[in-house]
């Protein structure tokens, strides 16, 4: 079977997030069809599948008479890390390990830029896992 992610669902995805940032309203099917350059029958296959993914990507009403969703009324955060709208703690651990490694190279005092290049190679390495959950529960419980 053929992935239909790349070529389908996560170009919708993109362009849902996309259009609800600038519109801040419900996003049309056809504005999909318009913006992507899939058929019709290819987005609604793409916003059954991303309203159906557990957790959902999109938030939809019931689909008309014809079977269609017409519009899509809601973008999770699920969908916004995903399509990196909003960071994930992997890419927070990252840009913070490629701070300590930027900062290491600009600092001209020897104890300080040892101490710089161990922590970007905890972050980076071995507590890349640990640093990636500290700033998920972060997150989380800021929320």
């Amino acid at each position: 079977m053929e992935s239909t992610w790349e070529n389908r669902d996560l170009p919708v995805l993109e362009s849902i997030v996309r259009l609800a940032d600038q519109k801040r309203s419900p996003v049309g099917a056809q504005q999909l069809v318009d913006d992507t350059g899939l058929d019709m029958d290819d987005v609604q296959r793409a916003i059954f599948a991303l309203k159906n993914e557990n957790p959902p990507f999109i938030e939809v009403g019931r689909p008309y008479a014809n079977g269609f969703y017409h519009l899509i009324g809601g973008v999770t955060g699920h969908a916004r890390r995903t399509v990196g709208a909003w960071p994930t703690p992997e890419d927070l651990t990252d840009r913070l390990a490629a701070a300590f490694v930027e900062a290491a190279e600009a600092e001209t005092e020897p104890t300080k830029k040892g101490k710089l290049r161990s922590a970007a190679e905890f972050f980076g390495g071995v507590g890349r896992d640990v640093s990636s959950e500290v700033i998920a529960k972060v997150i989380t419980q800021g929320m």
